[in-house]
């Protein structure tokens, strides 16, 4: 029985120093490719910015009067039409005639919710635009 035990220690020993082995080469094998200069080459000069906190509107009014001031009485600032896209540089929400009501300021002055609507980015609004305009030219052939 001696002798069996004493060949089991080598017969492991030497399956263990092979797993160890072979450990040792496959972290070297990925750490060398992990670690060796990439040469390829990202260009993003194409890709967009994508601001985190602003929003953007498309007018879905055929035509918009923007107001000087968030109500519907104040003085006419300019016009807007159907598909125009601009970014929101402020909002205000205002009562008149006893209900709630988002107004949308904009470079050109006050749009009500009511005209708009409203995305995330420049992108979602520019696709937005586009399918209006879409549905606008396929409903003038009607």
């Amino acid at each position: 029985m001696m002798g069996n035990c004493s060949k089991s220690p080598r017969f492991y020993g030497k399956t263990a120093g092979a797993s160890s082995l072979a450990f040792f080469l496959c972290i070297c094998t990925v750490t060398l490719v992990a670690c060796s200069k990439k040469t390829g080459i990202i260009d993003l000069s194409h890709a967009p910015l994508l601001p985190v906190d602003s929003s953007w509107a498309v007018i879905v009014d055929p035509y918009a009067i923007y107001r000087s001031e968030p109500q519907l009485s104040a003085s006419v600032a300019g016009y807007g039409r159907r598909g125009a896209v601009q970014e929101i540089v402020g909002q205000r929400i205002m009562t008149e005639d006893k209900k709630q009501v988002i107004w949308y300021q904009f470079s050109s002055g006050w749009l009500p919710e009511t005209s708009l609507q409203i995305y995330s980015n420049e992108l979602k609004a520019q696709s937005a635009a586009r399918d209006l305009e879409s549905v606008r030219d396929a409903s003038s052939w009607m």
